[in-house]
């Protein structure tokens, strides 16, 4: 259930991000708006697996709607604040009520964002979009993706179903990145935000922190149900330190980044917090103390959210202005991508490690079995030890991640916050001043050009 919409949001973010810049924010955020409600309503209403995965499948597009909350975030708010509102945005999906909300935001839209009405009309804007580049994305990225997100639950990895869709989606991407570099006019991905070390580095970095924090949420359910032996209510509290410290760390990193103006130092902590605390999820099992569980469970959560507000401001911060949109789309479909990614990863590795242990006590069965037969579990020792081990190596290779991107994100070369080369010339002072100051400037540039 939550593959399909992890998946649907991934394919379909970048494409509506792109029309948004050719037709505007506000038609783009109401169609969105609408998918979301008609998400909600065939969910609620399915009477059957297929409707209500149709239902999901359209909550997962209308995902998008985060893309345009953090494009229209880069469009109204200065960069030294961008990261602050950001976090703020994070923090408040936490309450997120579905319809009502939906139905107060398309009001609020409607009333009180502004129509950026394209300069050539909506339908020739239409006709610049790169329709040929959307075409060959949403195939290739669903055919790449897919069997990570189905396998090995529905089928194994060495199987025509795996590897055929697998390689179509690798030609398809490799043609997708030559239209885009020789052909199209107005490419989707644009190549000046791939053209630097450091937002190479941030997409990357975006991408190991959703495969981190997929494995994380879908299998720490796992440790507290089947090794702890929690009741899903009890559950649902002790992953809290995760969910609840990274809109936090978010917060207070945007507001350290505006005060100090570097990025720098965000991402030094970062990395090594999330090595630190990933590693020291290796020593989880059904002895350690609570105390000790709320602490390192909230290290990963507080590096999370460093790393994600720092990540995603030094991919603005390091492309031009007019680029930003497109530069905060990229770094949200790379984290949506991970999301998948950790899936396939954690799914993967995770029964087969499981299923290693088990046999030498003559048992097998996979993670969805795991979880159906979890009361079972908690009173077989030999399943909990075999739990234990098998999330180690998925914590191992978690922590392998972030030390290599972490590596390679820290050795870049990261801009000021406020950087005149990034912004434009002339852009941070007005963002700094404010209104008052911007209509003293216009004045001064009138009478300069009279002169």
């Amino acid at each position: 259930m939550g593959t399909i919409y992890y998946l649907s949001a991934t394919i379909f973010q970048q494409p509506v991000a792109e029309i948004s810049h050719v037709v505007g924010r506000k038609p783009a955020f109401l169609l969105v708006l609408t998918f979301a409600a008609a998400g909600t309503v065939i969910a609620g209403t399915a009477n059957s697996i297929a409707v209500l995965l149709a239902g999901r499948a359209f909550q997962g597009f209308a995902n998008a709607g985060s893309v345009l909350s953090a494009i229209i975030l880069t469009d109204l708010v200065p960069i030294q604040d961008r990261a602050i509102w950001l976090a703020t945005q994070n923090a408040r999906m936490l309450f997120f009520m579905n319809l009502p909300l939906l139905v107060i935001s398309a009001i609020g839209l409607a009333f009180l964002l502004g129509f950026d009405r394209p300069e050539l009309g909506i339908r020739k804007s239409l006709k610049s979009v790169d329709w040929i580049g959307i075409g060959i994305f949403i195939p290739s990225a669903l055919s790449f993706l897919s069997p990570f997100v189905m396998a090995p639950t529905l089928f194994p990895w060495i199987s025509v179903q795996a590897l055929v869709p697998l390689a179509s989606g690798v030609i398809g991407l490799a043609t997708l990145a030559v239209h885009q570099r020789f052909f199209a006019r107005r490419p989707m991905f644009r190549p000046e935000i791939f053209s630097k070390h450091v937002t190479v580095s941030a997409i990357l970095g975006l991408t190991v922190c959703g495969i981190c924090l997929n494995i994380l949420l879908f299998h720490l359910v796992l440790f507290w149900e089947g090794v702890r032996g929690y009741s899903k209510m009890e559950t649902s509290v002790a992953v809290l330190p995760e969910t609840v410290s990274i809109p936090i760390a978010a917060l207070v990193c945007g507001l350290v980044m505006r005060r100090t103006n570097r990025i720098r130092e965000a991402v030094s902590v970062g990395w090594p917090l999330a090595v630190l605390s990933l590693g020291l999820l290796w020593f989880m099992d059904d002895n350690t103390p609570l105390p000790w569980l709320v602490i390192v469970n909230c290290g990963v959560g507080l590096a999370a959210g460093i790393l994600m507000a720092a990540l995603n401001v030094s991919l603005l911060a390091a492309t031009k202005r007019e680029l930003n949109g497109h530069a905060i789309a990229m770094g949200l479909q790379a984290r949506s991508a991970g999301m998948c990614l950790g899936i396939a990863i954690g799914t993967t590795v995770f029964s087969y490690t499981m299923n290693q242990r088990l046999r030498q006590v003559g048992g097998e069965m996979n993670s969805e079995e795991i979880l159906r037969m979890i009361e079972e579990i908690k009173r077989d020792p030999n399943c909990r030890k075999a739990i234990i081990d098998a999330l180690r190596v998925l914590w191992v290779i978690c922590c392998a991640l972030s030390g290599i991107v972490g590596l390679y994100n820290c050795v870049c070369k990261f801009p000021l916050l406020r950087d005149p080369s990034a912004e434009g010339p002339g852009t941070e002072r007005v963002a700094a001043n404010g209104p008052e100051k911007r209509a003293n400037s216009s004045t001064v540039a009138s009478q300069d050009s009279k002169v």
